[in-house]
């Protein structure tokens, strides 16, 4: 096998282990949505508003702390009196644990209690009491238990706190049966200044990482038509990102909490607390006595059909155009046609693990004139390798002349020398980005294949599909060129190994996408050899010879 060839698998090596070993300098921005024009029709409309509970000036009294309870296919949620917040959020359709019985709950008790509980407000003020009425204190509630289906689709709670003074303030939720979102409203009165509505804190998460394998895990804010995302290794003080926000949010590799202002006109403020402990808020200004601020809150998983639908670029925090050292737009390019062809032949199929392979298939079939190109290359360059070496060995003092006999022979049998490499390395971007789908999208998450494969996000518990993986490349090894130097067949003789160890920590699907291309490949090349003969070599009489 030519020294090109040899070179790229070395590539290819680097590239799908750098994912393990290599730690970027910085986060990967994902590609950032359109700017948010002020056009009404890209302007993502506030909530509606919301009908009340009851009037404004209608005696609610705030009793003992309550506790009241949510509950729709979607979500079990909780919400507390005291201060008005959430105090839980866990997902019915996705589950943790080693059986994977155990709810997800995006939103846990803070050590700092309300402080930084979603739906906090902290009233920017040197008034220790306002900040403690409106922050922590005890909220009057409308409203109690709401069980919403389809029959009851929507349901309202409002909580309203007062001060001795006078000030008030309340919060009306609307939430919706088939939706991860909550209407918010709230009123002020008799509260000039600034205040923040809080998203929460790390919804879980106890330590962030700026990096995974894939993608960017920490905050992340749409300001002025651009992804921010602020490192909390970094925020030493915090950070206030003023402009027109879009949302902000807290997000992991499959999970979203995301806080989105009606009126983008707002700052955004980034705290971190402890280590790596980290809270997100939007701050608005009250400029009268009165005034009402609308939001979104959604919180649950990033399915992909669900924040496209939103239409305000919250489908830009699937990284699909990771890469390295960075998100890639052409690699998103191509990811997101692959994922969505991905979801038709699951909708067909029923089966993700189906659904790859027939995948694999289609991406080959497409790839197939390039591979062709790339297999005759590498048997034309074994034909040569007995004229190579004597060349080589007839000119080892002379560089220049060995470069020249050399092109010679390669320009008069019409051999690129490098047509094996190139073909394949136009492939790399397919690769990456089929890697990116399978690693990061949450439709993956626990979909079963067949046998013991009970989850294609996760690695296989048995090994046993990466082991046939490397037997597929030790076969397709028995198929290559079997001409070359030591050091080459020392390399050749490492890959598999090296390949099976490093891909028994990888996604069971990505393990089946790169068997089977292993095995349509091997399907591939025995045919070329098989039934394509290269032509009789021509060997130049060069002078001196």
């Amino acid at each position: 096998m030519e020294r090109n060839a040899v070179l790229f698998l070395v590539l290819s090596i680097v590239i799908i282990i750098g994912y393990s070993v290599l730690v970027p300098p910085g986060p990967s921005p994902s590609r950032p949505p359109e700017p948010i024009k002020a056009s009404p029709e890209a302007t993502p409309a506030p909530p509606p508003s919301l009908e009340r509970a009851a009037p404004p000036d209608a005696a609610i009294e705030p009793g003992p702390e309550r506790v009241v309870t949510v509950e729709t296919d979607l979500y079990r949620a909780t919400l507390s009196t005291r201060g008005g917040v959430i105090t839980s959020w866990r997902l019915a359709r996705y589950t943790n644990g080693p059986q994977k019985t155990t709810p997800i709950d995006l939103f846990v008790p803070s050590p700092e209690g309300a402080a930084l509980s979603p739906l906090a407000v902290v009233v920017e003020t040197d008034d220790a009491a306002l900040k403690s009425a409106f922050l922590a204190g005890p909220y009057a509630l409308a409203g109690g238990d709401l069980r919403l289906s389809a029959e009851r689709p929507t349901g309202e709670l409002r909580f309203e706190a007062r001060t001795p003074s006078g000030q008030i303030l309340s919060k009306r939720l609307v939430f919706h049966h088939d939706r991860y979102e909550v209407d918010v409203e709230l009123e002020t009165r008799g509260l000039a200044g600034s205040y923040r509505l809080m998203l929460g804190e790390n919804f879980g998460i106890r330590q962030w990482g700026d990096m995974t394998v894939v993608g960017y895990v920490g905050p992340t804010s749409h300001i002025d038509g651009k992804i921010v995302q602020d490192k909390p290794s970094k925020l030493d003080q915090p950070a206030i990102h003023e402009g027109r926000v879009g949302w902000t949010a807290l997000q992991d590799k499959y999970f979203l909490s995301a806080l989105i202002p009606g009126e983008p006109q707002a700052a955004v403020v980034v705290e971190r607390y402890g280590d790596q402990r980290v809270s997100a808020g939007v701050r608005e200004t009250v400029l009268g006595e009165a005034g009402t601020q609308r939001y979104r809150l959604y919180a649950g998983p990033k399915e992909y059909d669900r924040l496209v639908a939103m239409n305000i670029g919250l489908d830009a925090t699937i990284d699909f155009g990771w890469f390295i050292y960075g998100s890639w737009s052409l690699v998103r390019l191509i990811a997101e046609p692959l994922f969505l062809i991905l979801k038709f032949l699951h909708a067909y199929t029923g089966n993700y693990g189906v659904a790859i392979i027939l995948l694999t298939a289609l991406i080959k079939i497409v790839f197939i004139p390039l591979t062709h190109k790339s297999y005759v290359s590498m048997r034309a360059m074994q034909t040569l390798q007995p004229q190579l070496q004597a060349i080589q060995k007839k000119y080892k003092h002379d560089k220049a002349r060995l470069n020249q006999e050399m092109m010679s022979l390669y320009k008069d049998n019409k051999v690129n020398p490098l047509g094996g490499c190139l073909p394949m390395v136009l492939q790399i971007p397919f690769f990456v980005a089929l890697f990116n789908i399978l690693y990061t999208t949450i439709e993956l998450r626990q979909a079963p294949f067949m046998f013991w494969i009970t989850d294609l996000s996760e690695k296989d518990p048995s090994y046993i599909l990466p082991v046939l993986m490397g037997a597929t490349m030790v076969l397709q090894q028995k198929l290559q060129p079997t001409t070359m130097d030591p050091m080459q067949a020392k390399i050749m003789l490492m890959l598999p190994v090296v390949f099976t160890f490093f891909f028994l920590s990888f996604p069971s699907g990505l393990v089946l996408y790169w068997m089977i291309n292993n095995l349509l490949s091997i399907t591939q090349q025995y045919a070329t050899m098989k039934f394509w003969t290269p032509s009789a070599l021509v060997v130049p009489k060069a002078k001196g010879r």
